[in-house]
């Protein structure tokens, strides 16, 4: 079983486990700002919390986006839940209440879903090459039997800290690339924890706060893969762990990252990042919770680090704040440790006043190929919305590799329809 590993988190609590055990793939056949933002930024202030239903959440229609959408109305609604019972106690009552709550999240339910999205991750990825996989414990050593359920998977892992997998079978007649396919597969868990952090970082900069949950999901999602790589040793027979799957894979095709690259990239992108210090701010201070920095406007950036099949790549993210409805995206994805590649970002955030406070958001990736992610918004009253998400990739690009449902195809899309409660 994966040992534990201890986390610097700054969000009042200093240590915190993996919650994954072993996972692993079993192989079967216009304003200056000041530098730091003191409070919640009032046009932010009215977002609220949501509880969604999407057309992505069936079984055959999941995607990595929507599926950490879910991820994030978790850890707001426990956030919001542990705000509840602090508001409800008063001193020792309230401090056991705070601290009994955040006990809860951690070795429950964020354990649980943590499981489950890295899991997935491997999952989405073998079913992008046109495989079936399978959920399932690490002492399940039955006959392969097809069970994709991410929702069942979640619930089961409630509560369980036994070691889990995600099994699938390869047809033999797969004209797919062995190693990148491998590769692909065998990252989509560690993928998948950093694409968390990153979808964090976002809501943290459009809400303009950041509390205790989701402090520390932001730091165990960023440095999980580090400890999961720097856990493992290489014995020359244990391709199953994830990290030696993947050196091995590079190997075969010709680039040198290793796993101690993987757990020093998770480690240099934290740095570099801006979320990392507006937590660091707000754990040594009396603020309520984190709030983001920014300088003339400009969000300080966030980087990210992800395995491809081209290298270990790190990914930049900022944006321009034009107005309080309008903000201008931008950044890029470079592969340092590898084959040099480079892919650019840039999109737009705009609330339509007029139109109800719809809210649009498109990014375009321009590199390797063209990707467009877009999502719309629209109130129908104070407490709903209706959501369209979609997206277009390039399968020969960094972002579809990670995130195209079809990787047997030039250019895989995707939709998804949904309905938001807010409260």
């Amino acid at each position: 079983m994966k040992k534990i590993v201890l986390f610097s988190a700054f969000a009042g609590i200093i240590s915190f486990a993996p919650s994954y055990g072993d996972s692993l793939i079993s192989y079967e056949a216009g304003e200056e700002v000041s530098e730091n933002v003191d409070g919640v930024d009032e046009s932010s202030s009215d977002f609220k919390d949501s509880i969604t239903l999407s057309s992505a959440y069936f079984e055959n229609q999941y995607t990595n986006k929507q599926l950490a959408n879910f991820g994030l109305e978790l850890i707001r609604g426990t956030d919001r839940l542990e705000k509840s019972f602090i508001t409800n106690s008063e001193g020792t009552e309230g401090s056991v209440a705070k601290w009994g709550m955040r006990a809860f999240y951690v070795l429950f339910i964020h354990r649980a879903f943590n499981t489950a999205f890295h899991e997935i991750g491997h999952g989405l990825r073998v079913r992008a090459y046109g495989h079936d996989f399978m959920l399932s414990e690490m002492n399940n050593h039955g006959k392969f039997k097809k069970d994709e359920n991410f929702f069942k998977y979640f619930v089961k892992k409630l509560g369980k800290f036994s070691r889990s997998s995600c099994k699938y079978e390869v047809s033999a007649d797969s004209k797919d690339d062995p190693a990148k396919q491998t590769l692909v597969v065998s990252a989509g868990g560690m993928n998948n924890e950093m694409y968390l952090a990153e979808r964090i970082s976002q809501d943290f900069h459009k809400r303009g706060h950041l509390g205790f949950a989701e402090s520390f999901a932001y730091f165990y999602n960023r440095l999980s893969p580090m400890a999961y790589a720097l856990s493992k040793k290489d014995r020359g027979d244990n391709f199953e762990d994830d990290p030696i799957a993947v050196q091995y894979c590079y190997k075969e095709l010709g680039i040198s990252a290793k796993k101690n690259d993987i757990a020093l990239s998770g480690v240099i992108s934290a740095l570099l990042s801006g979320t990392t210090y507006s937590i660091g701010k707000y754990a040594f201070s009396s603020e309520q919770c984190a709030t983001p920095i920014s300088f003339y406007n400009f969000q300080a950036p966030d980087v990210f680090s992800y395995i491809t099949s081209k290298g270990i790549s790190y990914k930049l993210d900022s944006a321009y704040k034009y107005s309080d409805d309008m903000k201008f995206l931008f950044g890029a994805e470079h592969v340092f440790h590898g084959q040099a590649t480079t892919e650019l970002h840039l999109g737009v955030d705009f609330t339509v006043p007029s139109v109800h406070n719809a809210n649009l958001k498109a990014i375009v990736t321009l590199g390797r190929g063209f990707d467009l992610e877009a999502i719309c918004s629209v109130p129908v009253t104070d407490c709903l919305s209706i959501n369209v998400e979609a997206g277009t990739y390039s399968t020969k690009s960094l972002l579809g590799e990670r995130h195209a449902r079809n990787l047997n195809k030039g250019r895989s899309n995707d939709i998804a329809v949904s309905v938001s409660y807010k409260y």
